[in-house]
């Protein structure tokens, strides 16, 4: 897909001077050869993963995280979310692994050496095989152990990252762990769901406290917040009011729980992951069915049977401007393997962030999800979300079509006028 837009005659809609662009990836999506965290043993169980695939080599982004940070360079993106897997540098409890401390140390090194920022995530979903045993984020020690994690990574990294991410999607984790059991340890329990939630609130504040303490100077503050799933909720039916007390409840508990017991003292940021607008109705036939989500009806969907609406991110973003922190999208994306798609999502919804910001907003970056096709958890290697094709035969890598026309973004800081005619604008 073409998209140089170097003889445009009309404006661009331009971004904040020092706008963030980049992707995001987590650990255990792309590196391969993790076998010590839960997920390594999850996969292979019967029935855990819609495609019985195992997440194996991957992309083996570990070995060729140079070559895949060079093409995210090559499409002017100037920096990149990523995560540690905190089973290869604690692999037993309180046994460091200095030789896996020292790579991540030379892959953030390769993303400065290039000119991208770093945004960290300490813990991306697996948990080392140790510290499940011992009843996960259940166990009582567990906030500890995270914290003596983060104090290892601020002490080892403080000078190059330049933003940090203690948990990534809280509410989901609980949701698809302990709500439907679909990831481990797969518990079905309210009480468990409550326990790992606070568990979850404690650990964010302390992992706080802990890297500001450590790496906080009178010259330089450091940034810390959570990555957060927002759903955005809207009612089937406009004029029932049943519906419409439903979407309020529903966006105070999902979008809001978190800093309600968390407290915005403990956020020095929002991360917004946008993937998922909900339309819901009434549905009275008993206690615990009492509304109906109303997905994708006559809605166009992602290969994964997700609703594509990529508009809805301004609803996200204005919703949780509510707490006046920084903002960062810190992933959004489509699984859409031909990309046909893809393109149009990503104007789309910039269009859509570059409204906020117009609003008022303080916008500071955008991560898309994915650079690279990656193993989207449950869904094994079904879903294909990345800029960058990958071929899990040979792990070569193809750009796609919408890596150009982010990349064009990405080098203007804005949206050139001639790619609005992919969001159906009309223009020539």
């Amino acid at each position: 897909m073409k998209a140089d837009c170097r003889s445009r005659t009309r404006e661009t809609l331009a971004f904040p001077e020092g706008f963030w662009w980049g992707t995001s990836t987590s650990a255990h999506q792309v590196e391969g050869g993790n076998s010590k965290n839960d997920w390594s043993e999850w996969e292979r169980q019967p029935g855990r993963i819609a495609d019985r695939t195992v997440s194996g080599k991957c992309t083996d982004h570990y070995s060729r995280y140079g070559e895949d940070f060079d093409l995210a360079k090559s499409f002017h993106q100037n920096a990149h979310r990523l995560s540690v897997e905190w089973s290869r540098i604690e692999p037993n409890d309180g046994e460091w692994d200095w030789e896996e401390v020292a790579h991540y140390r030379r892959v953030m090194e390769a993303l400065r050496s290039r000119g991208m920022r770093v945004m960290l995530t300490v813990w991306h979903f697996t948990l080392p095989k140790w510290f499940a045993r011992q009843g996960g984020w259940e166990w009582s020690r567990a906030t500890d152990r995270f914290v003596r994690l983060t104090r290892l990574l601020a002490e080892e990294y403080g000078d190059l990252v330049d933003a940090w991410i203690t948990v990534n999607e809280p509410v989901v984790y609980l949701g698809q762990s302990y709500g439907i059991g679909v990831w481990p340890p797969g518990k079905r329990s309210a009480v468990s769901s409550l326990r790992v939630f606070f568990a979850l609130v404690g650990a964010h504040r302390a992992a706080y406290r802990t890297i500001h303490r450590i790496l906080d100077t009178p010259e330089r503050k450091v940034s810390v917040g959570i990555a957060k799933n927002v759903i955005t909720f809207e009612t089937y039916r406009p004029h029932v009011l049943t519906d419409g007390i439903f979407v309020k409840i529903a966006d105070s508990v999902f979008n809001r729980q978190f800093f309600f017991w968390s407290g915005s003292e403990s956020h020095d940021f929002i991360g917004i992951n946008y993937y998922f607008n909900n339309r819901v109705k009434y549905v009275p036939t008993g206690v615990r069915n009492l509304f109906h989500e109303v997905h994708n009806e006559n809605r166009e969907q992602s290969d994964l049977g997700w609703e594509i609406n990529a508009e809805a991110i301004f609803r996200a973003i204005m919703g949780m401007w509510r707490y006046r922190k920084p903002i960062y999208v810190t992933e959004h994306g489509v699984a859409n393997a031909d990309d046909s798609k893809r393109p149009r999502l990503i104007v789309k919804a910039l269009r859509e962030v570059h409204r906020a910001i117009r609003a008022g907003v303080d916008v500071r970056g955008y991560f898309h999800w994915s650079l690279l096709d990656n193993y989207e958890w449950s869904d094994g290697f079904s879903g294909r979300f990345g800029l960058i094709a990958v071929d899990y035969a040979t792990l070569e890598r193809t750009p796609r079509g919408s890596a150009r026309v982010y990349g064009e973004i990405c080098r203007e800081n804005g949206i050139p006028h001639c790619l609005l005619k992919l969001t159906g604008h009309g223009v020539g």
